[in-house]
C-alpha cells in the first residue's frame, strides 16, 4: 500500500497543474452542491414553519351555528382524503386574535375598551367574522380538487387560501432545482474529464515502467491500483477543501441574514455537518475513481 500510495503521489506531482485544476474544478462542484442543497433544505424548513401556506380556512355561514350543524360540517371536511388535520376557530377566537394583531401594530395605540368588559361582549355579538376551520392538507398539486369538495359541503360562506404563494414557491423550487441538476451535470462532467486527463498524463509518463511491470508478471490490478488512487485523492482533498469552505460561507450567509432580522429560520450547520461531510466524501471519491478509471484502463491497453 506505500509503494500505491508514494506513485500516486508521484504522478499528482507530475502533473502538478492538472492535479491542482482537477482538485479546483471538483471542489468547485461540491461547493455549488452543498449551496444549493442547503438553500433548498432551508426553504423546506421555513415552508414548515409558514403554516397559512399550506393551510386552507373554510368559514361557515352564519345559519349553521348550532352544535349539530358545526359537528356535521366537521367530520364531512375531515373525511376529505386530502385532509392531513383540522382545526375549529370559533367567533371569539377569531376575535381575540384580531385584537392581538392590531396590538402588534404600536405601543401608541390605547386598548382599554377592549378591557371592558361590557364593551367587549357587545363587540363578540356585533361582529361579522363567523365560525371558521382551519384545514391543513397533504398534497398541493390536489388543491384544486379540494377546494371544490370543501365548497360541496352544505353551510360553507366562504374559502380563504393562500395556494398561490405556496404554488409559487414550490414552482420556483423546481426551477431552481432543474437549473442545478444541469448546472452540476456540466461541471462534474468537465471535472471528470479533467481528471482523466491528469491520470492520462501520468500513464504517459509512467510508459516505460508500465512495460517493464508487465514483462516481470504484474498483474493489471497492481499496474492500475495507483491511478485509480490518484483519482481517489484528487476526490477526498476537493471534499476535504469545499467542505470547509462551505461551513465558512455559510456562516457568514447566515450571520449577515440574522443581522438584517428577516425572520427567517435558518438550521445550524452542525445539525447536518455530517451528512454534508459524507456526501461530499461520496461524490468526490466516485468522481475521481469514475475519471481515472476510464483513462488507465483506455491508455493502458495500448
Amino acid at each position: 500500500m506505500i509503494f500505491f500510495i508514494k506513485q500516486s503521489l508521484r504522478g499528482l506531482f507530475t502533473n502538478g497543474m492538472m492535479s491542482i485544476t482537477s482538485t479546483l474544478i471538483l471542489t468547485s462542484c461540491l461547493i455549488l452542491m452543498g449551496c444549493f442543497g442547503l438553500f433548498m433544505y432551508n426553504i423546506n424548513v421555513n415552508l414548515d414553519q409558514l403554516d397559512e401556506l399550506n393551510k386552507l380556512v373554510f368559514f361557515i355561514a352564519r345559519e349553521y351555528d348550532s352544535d349539530e350543524e358545526l359537528e356535521r360540517i366537521k367530520n364531512n371536511i375531515a373525511e376529505l382524503s386530502n385532509v392531513k388535520q383540522i382545526r375549529f376557530i370559533s367567533r371569539r377566537e377569531a376575535l381575540d386574535q384580531t385584537i392581538e394583531e392590531l396590538a402588534l401594530w404600536g405601543e401608541e395605540l390605547e386598548f382599554e375598551l377592549f378591557q371592558n368588559e361590557e364593551f367587549y361582549q357587545g363587540l363578540l355579538e356585533r361582529h361579522r367574522m363567523p365560525d371558521a376551520i382551519e384545514i391543513e392538507y397533504n398534497d398541493i398539486s390536489e388543491i384544486d380538487t379540494l377546494i371544490f369538495q370543501l365548497r360541496a359541503i352544505e353551510g360553507h360562506d366562504y374559502i380563504r387560501n393562500s395556494t398561490d404563494i405556496a404554488e409559487f414557491i414550490t414552482s420556483m423550487k423546481d426551477v431552481i432545482m432543474l437549473v442545478l441538476v444541469w448546472f452540476l451535470a456540466v461541471l462534474f462532467g468537465i471535472a471528470i474529464f479533467i481528471i482523466l486527463n491528469t491520470v492520462k498524463l501520468s500513464v504517459h509518463s509512467r510508459k516505460n515502467e508500465i512495460v517493464i511491470m508487465r514483462y516481470i508478471g504484474a498483474t493489471n490490478f497492481f499496474i492500475l491500483f495507483p491511478f485509480l488512487l490518484e483519482g481517489i485523492i484528487i476526490g477526498m482533498l476537493s471534499a476535504l477543501v469545499a467542505y470547509s469552505l462551505i461551513w465558512y460561507i455559510y456562516g457568514a450567509a447566515v450571520g449577515t441574514l440574522d443581522l438584517m432580522q428577516t425572520g427567517l429560520r435558518f438550521i445550524e450547520f452542525t445539525e447536518i455537518s455530517a451528512v454534508i461531510f459524507g456526501v461530499f466524501m461520496l461524490v468526490g471519491v466516485m468522481c475521481g475513481l469514475l475519471g481515472s478509471s476510464i483513462s488507465a484502463q483506455k491508455h493502458l491497453k495500448a
